[in-house]
């Protein structure tokens, strides 16, 4: 049997009557948290470089598998009783301090540079868990 399928939509639509909704969803949210653990992995052996205490390294987690805008997606967050999610940003980006000077952080630019790193092993993990589970 061929078959000629184009675009997204159709090989979705193709795969959830093949498999159904849930089943399909359920092999989507696997490969969508094992990908992201292996970018936040990648997050945290690059925070190395700026830790301190380690605690925003310690913090760094990824949610759940969510719909946003009907999409599948996980989140990087920066949950736990420490709260560093209030100076994530800071070190990300840098900050002025009390005298009003720019303060460039030791882990400026860090955390985009980690996920430029990892779109690449995001991507094709995604693919090789769909692949097997397919």
């Amino acid at each position: 049997m061929t078959m000629t399928l184009k675009g997204d939509k159709e090989i979705i639509a193709y795969l959830e009557t093949k498999y159904g909704k849930s089943a399909m969803k359920r092999i989507t949210d696997f490969a969508l948290t094992k990908a992201g653990n292996k970018v936040v992995s990648i997050i945290k052996g690059n925070m190395k470089s700026f830790e301190d205490t380690g605690e925003s390294v310690e913090e760094t987690t990824l949610s759940k598998p969510m719909t946003i805008k009907g999409v599948r997606t996980v989140k990087i967050h920066w949950r736990g009783p420490k709260q560093r999610y209030r100076i994530i940003h800071l070190n990300e980006y840098g900050h002025f301090d009390r005298s009003g000077k720019w303060v460039n952080t030791a882990g400026k630019g860090v955390i985009e540079n980690a996920m430029r790193e990892g779109r690449e092993t995001y991507f094709r993990t995604v693919k090789e868990e769909m692949r097997k589970r397919v």
